[in-house]
């Protein structure tokens, strides 16, 4: 893997975009102070994700971005792409061509690219570790760095040694490892309060299911009582009701029969009763005899009207002759008077058809008349030469016959009725007869009549009993359906108060345990699940506790080991390389040990009960815990030994500048050897060399870069002849920088010419 092309557009003095193509070997960017050939490695840097603004010559982040100048306004992007050569794929990473890419805006928003996806900074840290890349420490070496080495502290060091010896990866890893298992550990102990929470919630409910069902078993042994029970009740009225409906049914075909027989003598009678009451000649008898005694009635009258004429006609003679005694006329004028009273009474009868009356007024007319008669009979004279008495006489006789004629078809017709009657006696014997027949008949329809209807009143009662029984076990059993279907078991009189006992007393029991709400039983199903997810989220993560410890653990042992096989390579090659560039003299590494390790902090039991949660008093004081109980690290830092031949130095802060840049180069190219990066950014580390070094140190990177690929900015011309690429950075007066490339092979062929 090596870095095939930087692409650079908007970052800080390159306003315009500029593509620096790389071959392996040694590329040297030249140019003069200010015109931003630093600029170069600071992309770079930047590009794979540095953070610190000190180390790239900033107070702020949009201080990368271009901020302008008298010709140009300032930018709102800053954008590097680098595209590195991965056709070997030494790495196994499965890329050919990887491009990372970072993008600054003005307002502060960033982004990171994986070849033109977005990615996390996490993601390029873990490409850059696996493909042996540090940025922090010397993949990139900035101006003023080369003394880094020697002037940090034992503890920073220990930092780039670590890279150095190719460990980051592990380390990224550990601390992955460590970070999940403090959030695993915050789960842990969020999951055990959860379950502590829950816990009480889920006995009281517990104890409410267990309630509910106790309640739920008397329900259905009541149920199976009352099914008992009651069917036993609804069977008993089934087949009583039905044994009525039997009886009923032939009570009702018997009444028909009777009722038949009874209409049979009923129409009968009628047959009789209408043929006698409507005869036809009796009715004509009848008719005439009225009619006749009617005509009689009226010759009565008129007879009686004829004889009180003829008398007064008689009265009026004598009277005018004088032969009337006073007081035979007193009495005369008397019996005129009742006869004139009853001859009114006789009409008024007549007119109503009073026949008692009339007869009872035409009697007593007659007698009056025949008393008056008796009276005047001596007194009477002959008057036959009188007209009018003779006309009276006359219509007296003829009226006397008339009556005659009258009485006689009067006689005839009763005699006509009276035999009529007697056939009609005979027919009325015989609808006695017939009577009697429908009079027992008809007792025998009603005795029928009314057995039916007290069938049917008992039928009534029993429906009405049904009824009630299926309204009863509808309220206490929600529903009923069930009574008419199959048949049920019978049951003795003891047995239904056995049953019927039990159903109170199972009732008396429900009532004890009291009504419980039903959603209980759903919310002790989420609570249990609840319950029962948390106690096997605590088991996974106690597991995964138990195997992060162990990873971490196992991590840690790689590390060390792998830390110290490269720190003993890295010390041989630091003392071979320093004793090249001094000409002689003696360095070495030596790793500083821990004086004071802490105690071995004693695990928690991790598969205690659920319940017993530890403390949590500060998460961050957790975290700081775990930390230092899984801290096994027994290096703290690295120092360093270097004395120039013919010296004797105690201390690398009494070397002189060149010494400490000769004692960094030193150290620089041991760490190069011993885990080579695919490409390595030297940014004037020679600049304070003499001619001599100078020569010394080229000769070394020209071994170095068969190894990897060294960027090399620079005003040295010994490197200069050494590069393979040769890049120029300018600047006019627009302050923007412009790169001017110049392959020193092909300038070499052109120069033989």
């Amino acid at each position: 893997m090596y870095l095939e092309k930087l692409e650079i557009n908007g970052f800080k003095s390159f306003a315009q975009k500029v593509v620096l193509d790389f071959k392996p070997g040694t590329t040297a960017v030249v140019g003069p102070n200010g015109s931003g050939k630093s600029n170069v490695a600071d992309a770079i840097r930047w590009v794979l994700g540095e953070q610190s603004l000190k180390l790239l010559r900033g107070k702020k982040s949009e201080d990368v971005i271009f901020s302008g100048s008298d010709k140009k306004a300032r930018l709102g992007l800053a954008e590097v792409s680098l595209i590195l050569n991965n056709e070997k794929d030494e790495a196994g990473l499965g890329l050919s061509e990887i491009c990372l890419t970072r993008r600054l805006y003005r307002n502060g928003e960033s982004e990171y690219l994986i070849n033109k996806q977005r990615t996390r900074l996490l993601d390029i840290q873990m490409l850059l570790a696996k493909s042996s890349f540090a940025q922090t420490s010397y993949s990139i070496i900035g101006q003023g760095m080369i003394d880094s080495f020697l002037l940090a502290s034992p503890a920073e060091r220990k930092e780039f040694f670590e890279e150095a010896s190719g460990v980051k990866p592990l380390q990224l890893k550990r601390e992955q490892c460590l970070n999940k298992l403090c959030l695993t550990e915050e789960n842990l102990t969020t999951a055990k309060i959860q379950l502590q929470e829950i816990e009480p919630r889920l006995n009281s409910l517990t104890r409410q299911v267990k309630k509910l069902e106790k309640r739920a078993d008397l329900e259905q042994t009541l149920r199976k009582t009352q099914e008992k029970y009651y069917g036993a009740l609804w069977q008993e009225i089934a087949e009583e009701f039905e044994k009525i409906l039997n009886d009923l049914k032939q009570a009702s075909d018997q009444q028909q029969k009777k009722k038949e027989t009874a209409d049979h003598w009923q129409n009968e009678l009628s047959k009789l009763t209408r043929e006698a009451s409507q005869t036809a000649v009796l009715e004509k008898l009848q008719n005439d005899y009225q009619t006749s005694l009617t005509q009689k009635m009226h010759l009565q009258e008129e007879l009686s009207n004829t004889k009180i004429k003829l008398l007064q006609l008689h009265v009026s003679q004598e009277k005018k002759q004088d032969r009337l005694p006073l007081a035979v006329g007193e009495e005369m004028k008397k019996s005129l008077r009742v006869l004139k009273t009853w001859q009114e009474k006789m009409s008024a009868a007549l007119a109503v058809k009073d026949y008692s009356a009339l007869e009872k007024a035409l009697t007593a007319i007659a007698e009056t008349i025949a008393q008056l008669e008796t009276t005047l009979n001596p007194f009477f004279r002959p008057v036959n030469s009188l007209d009018a008495a003779l006309a009276e006489k006359n219509k007296q006789a003829e009226l006397e016959a008339k009556i005659k004629t009258s009485q006689e078809k009067i006689e005839e017709i009763q005699n006509q009725i009276k035999a009529e009657h007697l056939k009609e006696k005979a027919e009325r014997s015989q609808i006695w007869e017939i009577q009697q027949q429908y009079q027992t008949a008809q007792e025998e329809f009603n005795r029928a009549a009314n057995e039916t209807n007290n069938l049917r009143v008992l039928s009534a009662r029993l429906e009405t009993r049904r009824d009630d029984l299926v309204h009863e076990v509808a309220e206490e059993m929600a529903g009923a359906d069930w009574l008419s279907q199959g048949q049920k078991e019978k049951i003795t009189a003891e047995e239904k108060t056995v049953l019927h006992e039990e159903i109170q007393r199972f009732k008396h029991q429900l009532e004890l345990i009291g009504g419980i709400d039903p959603e209980v039983q759903q919310e002790y199903g989420e609570t249990k699940n609840r319950f029962d997810f948390l106690s096997e989220q605590i088991k996974d993560l106690t597991h995964s506790l138990k195997s992060l410890e162990g990873l971490i653990k196992e991590l840690d042992g790689n590390i060390r080991q792998q830390f110290e096989h490269n720190f003993k390579i890295i010390d041989a090659e630091f003392q071979t390389y320093f004793k090249m560039l001094f000409a002689g003299g003696k360095a070495r590494l030596i790793l500083l040990k821990k004086q004071n390790l802490p105690e071995e902090t004693v695990a928690p039991d991790l598969a205690t009960s659920p319940n017993s949660i530890p403390s949590l008093s500060a998460e961050k004081t957790e975290e700081e815990k775990i930390r230092a109980r899984l801290e096994v690290d027994l290096y703290e830092g690295i120092d360093i030994e270097a004395t120039p031949p013919g010296k004797k130095l105690k201390s690398i802060s009494m070397l002189s500048g060149g010494e400490r840049a000769l004692t960094s180069i030193a150290l620089l190219c041991a760490i190069i050897t011993a885990n080579p990066s695919p490409f390595i950014v030297l940014d004037e580390v020679d600049a304070a060399l003499d001619e001599a070094n100078s020569l010394r140190l080229a000769d070394i990177l020209e071994k170095l870069a068969r190894r990897s690929q060294l960027i090399v900015i620079t005003h040295n011309r010994a490197t200069m002849e050494k590069a393979d690429i040769l890049y120029g950075v300018t600047m006019g007066d627009d302050g923007i920088s412009k790169l001017l490339s110049l392959h020193l092979e092909s300038a070499t062929k052109y120069t033989n010419r």
